[in-house]
């Protein structure tokens, strides 16, 4: 399931989780899965993923299906692979419907194949700005190359979301730059947007500490000394990211692109449902 866990701040439907691959290729230094997963940038394909998936998708419950949470499902081995595109199949076949989170460019491959079944794309699109995303994302395409993605599956009618977060405190969260990445979004035509702050967990608040030097002791203080715990993981104060969040969703309200908050137990939500399922059924 997808959150087995029971995390008090998610408000997602039910739905299944799954991951073709483990690990992510990405390394984006805000990333939470080095906490969990053994060398977690190495991609490793799931062995006999497709068979298993098959079997099990036989007399299971219709729900849909999150690809993926923990690891791109694009990383570049899918190009020879085709892991994540027999997957699509497979889901397909016993006719489930599936929300496809990914950083990759290649998910435009499999167009045919998504327009053909119930599905939405959600493509993460932290900032415009390349240099920063370079820092943020030093192995993910660049901003620009998303966009065009974007483009190119609202060619083939898809359903599309697009997941700003995390915005991070003095990072990516100034409104002008925000104004700029929504104008651009409701241009192509976006279904809707998804944004979340950043949580800090040790490891990834010495990666985004190492990196934003000047900023680091800021966020320490937001993370360490003023922060609000939740089931064990740092959050910005609640004012402090009802402030960033509300800001976001003003603009994409004025650009009329339906908004939600991932994981954050605050009252911003103007889309039916917080992970874009309701396009499922368009």
């Amino acid at each position: 399931m997808f959150d087995p866990w029971n995390f008090p701040l998610c408000t997602c439907p039910v739905k299944y989780s799954i991951d073709p691959y483990t690990g992510c290729e990405h390394r984006c230094i805000y990333c939470y899965i080095s906490t969990y997963i053994r060398e977690p940038w190495r991609v490793r394909p799931k062995r006999d993923f497709l068979r298993i998936l098959d079997r099990e998708l036989r007399n299971a419950k219709r729900m849909p299906v999150s690809m993926s949470n923990s690891s791109d499902p694009y990383p570049s081995i899918e190009r020879s692979l085709n892991l994540t595109r027999g997957t699509l199949r497979v889901l397909k076949k016993h006719d489930f419907s599936v929300l496809v989170l990914t950083k990759s460019v290649l998910v435009t491959r499999d167009r045919d194949i998504l327009a053909d079944m119930r599905s939405v794309v959600s493509i993460t699109i932290t900032t415009l700005d390349a240099h920063l995303a370079k820092k943020l994302e030093p192995f993910a395409p660049a901003p620009e190359q998303r966009l065009k993605a974007l483009e190119k599956l609202k060619e083939r009618e898809i359903k599309m979301a697009v997941r700003i977060d995390p915005l991070i405190p003095g990072i990516n969260d100034s409104p002008a730059e925000l104004n700029a990445l929504v104008r651009e979004l409701a241009g192509i035509g976006v279904d809707q947007i998804i944004s979340s702050t950043y949580k800090a967990k040790p490891d990834n608040f010495r990666r985004v500490a190492g990196v934003f030097k000047a900023h680091a002791e800021e966020l320490h203080r937001i993370y360490f000394e003023e922060n609000e715990m939740v089931r064990g993981v740092r959050y910005a104060p609640r004012e402090l990211r009802m402030k960033m969040l509300k800001s976001l969703r003003d603009i994409a309200v004025s650009y009329d692109i339906p908004f939600s908050v991932c994981r954050e137990g605050l009252p911003l939500n103007t889309a039916p449902a917080c992970d874009a399922s309701h396009l499922l059924n368009q």
